[in-house]
């Protein structure tokens, strides 16, 4: 789903939704404040039903990684639109020790092969509409109650906010967070 995708499911919604202007609803505070709680909405969904992701790093005995530097352009020149690293998942193939949570220190030389979760680009009012999301289609067909929610909370003579919340709400409570199954991996058998 693409950020203009959400914009249009949410203001439909809402019943705000105009497509035949350049502007997607004819309410100016509606479009000034709709980026920046999509923003907002889509990095709360990412904690519920993280956003995997991995990098292949060759690394050396001793050395200590920064993990927010995961999945960031090093060459470029333009700043990262995205906070790529959230939390680590796992490392493996190397013997590895946690300094904290972002800082990992290497036991050994060799491959690594480092599992963690991401947040969602960060979406500002210049964000294009044609931005893919890279959230899960269960998560983003969820947002546009929360995004709802907060876009009319400030309208209290109707209670619309609050239907939209208490709607949301219902549906986290759905969301199933597991990307899959959990799993064993036995090596060298098992005797009995």
């Amino acid at each position: 789903m693409t950020l203009g995708d959400l914009k249009k499911k949410t203001l439909a919604l809402i019943e705000e939704i105009n497509t035949s202007e350049q502007s997607l609803t004819d309410d100016p505070d509606i479009e000034e404040k709709l980026p920046y709680v999509i923003n907002q909405i889509l990095h709360e969904l990412a904690r519920f039903k993280k956003i995997p992701a991995y990098e292949i790093k060759e690394v050396e005995e001793n050395e200590i990684l920064d993990l927010t530097t995961l999945g960031r352009d090093e060459d470029s020149e333009e700043p990262d639109t995205r906070n790529i690293f959230y939390q680590l998942n796992i490392i493996r193939d190397v013997e590895y020790e946690s300094l904290d949570e972002t800082h990992v220190k290497f036991l050994e030389d060799g491959t690594a092969l480092i599992k963690y979760y991401k947040y969602p680009i960060n979406i500002t009012i210049d964000t294009a509409d044609s931005t893919t999301l890279d959230l899960s289609d269960d998560v983003l067909e969820i947002a546009p109650y929360g995004i709802a929610a907060d876009v009319l909370k400030a309208d209290v003579s109707n209670q619309y906010g609050v239907i939209y919340a208490n709607r949301y709400k219902e549906l986290l409570q759905t969301l199933d967070s597991r990307y899959s199954l959990g799993s064993v991996e036995f090596e060298g058998g098992i005797e009995i």
